[in-house]
């Protein structure tokens, strides 16, 4: 529990993002722009960012700034203003490109996002597409579309019960996904080196190394973040340790597999992969990625759900209450979850 201080705050919104902006402001427009109680209460302000952020002396007029998706790079002056505590409430996951790192570093400031609010929509689509790629829906799909061939002609998918699955991460969508493919009693095998020992489940096997998370796994969910030490960590040597119907499924971030051996893999092996992120976007539709019948791809779309807005305004106004109320903070953001932050 902070020291509570009654004052009420003043907020400014930062979003240039119309849809985001629009979807807030409406919620803010039902509240006259107020949350909270007259004793402790916060009054939000939008600012037109449309040009590039307000310089620092304007944003020290607040004690809370709400940015998001395309908010531009903020000052790192902000860092230093003075000795005023203020809080940055970030509606969306990743902040690098929004929140400069002398902020989340600064002990003026504490920064929050949306923590796991995101984790099961994507885990969600994770799972949606593993399933689809084990049951060959693409070779099915082309099947139907032509009408040349019935189940006879098509090899059989296989199932996901009992399966060896090798988790590359397991952070907060790594946790949800291994709970949503529990029932299928799949053999779990974990590859994190910064996971706490305290969030590797009995069930599950934590290994030392890529090499060992490959030779031991049927699928390989990626979960990673993409940094330094990940990047084009998966090569066509790891991808060679699968075996012929082995299975990937990356909805983390394309750079994690080298892409000279995604292409090298779709085209010389059995492999079959499930792919919502790619080197570049939008994917060229002649790409070997998009006729392949073994992958199965979506346009990065695995945290889109039509109810997205909701979870992400309710997160941060549950966040921003507790602010106003000098209540702990949820989901807060240190350096080195934003180091490792992609």
């Amino acid at each position: 529990m902070r020291d509570a201080d009654t004052r009420v705050k003043n907020a400014a919104l930062l979003l240039p993002d119309e849809a985001l902006r629009s979807y807030v402001s409406s919620r803010l427009a039902e509240t006259d722009g107020k949350m909270g109680s007259d004793a402790a209460g916060i009054e939000v302000q939008i600012l037109d960012v449309s040009d590039g952020p307000p310089p620092a002396d304007r944003i020290s007029q607040f004690d809370v700034l709400i940015t998001g998706w395309r908010t531009p790079m903020l000052s790192p002056e902000l860092a230093h203003l003075d000795e005023r505590q203020r809080y940055l409430c970030h509606l969306t996951g990743t902040l690098r490109s929004n929140v400069p790192r002398d902020v989340i570093a600064s002990p003026t400031w504490i920064v929050t996002n949306w923590g796991n609010s995101i984790s099961g929509f994507v885990s969600e689509m994770h799972l949606a597409l593993l399933l689809a790629v084990s049951r060959r829906f693409s070779e099915i799909r082309r099947v139907m579309d032509t009408g040349e061939g019935w189940k006879r002609e098509l090899p059989p998918g296989t199932s996901l019960f009992g399966r060896r699955i090798g988790f590359y991460g397991y952070g907060l969508i790594g946790r949800e996904f291994h709970k949503l493919v529990e029932p299928f009693g799949v053999k779990a095998r974990i590859f994190d080196p910064y996971a706490s020992p305290d969030d590797i489940p009995a069930s599950a096997t934590r290994v030392s190394s890529l090499e060992e998370l490959f030779r031991e796994s049927d699928i390989i969910s990626v979960h990673a973040g993409l940094t330094e030490e990940t990047e084009g960590s998966i090569d066509y040597r790891l991808l060679s340790l699968l075996p012929e119907d082995g299975i990937v499924v990356n909805t983390a971030r394309a750079g994690i597999i080298r892409e000279d051996a995604l292409l090298q893999a779709v085209r010389d092996t059995g492999l079959r992969f499930g792919l919502d992120v790619f080197h570049k976007e939008p994917l060229d539709p002649d790409s070997p990625l998009v006729s392949s019948p073994r992958v199965l791809c979506t346009p990065h779309s695995a945290g889109v759900v039509a109810n997205q807005f909701e979870m992400i305004w309710a997160t941060a106004q549950a966040n921003l209450l507790r602010y106003a109320s000098g209540e702990d903070l949820r989901f807060v953001v240190d350096e080195a979850l934003y180091d490792r932050m992609t």
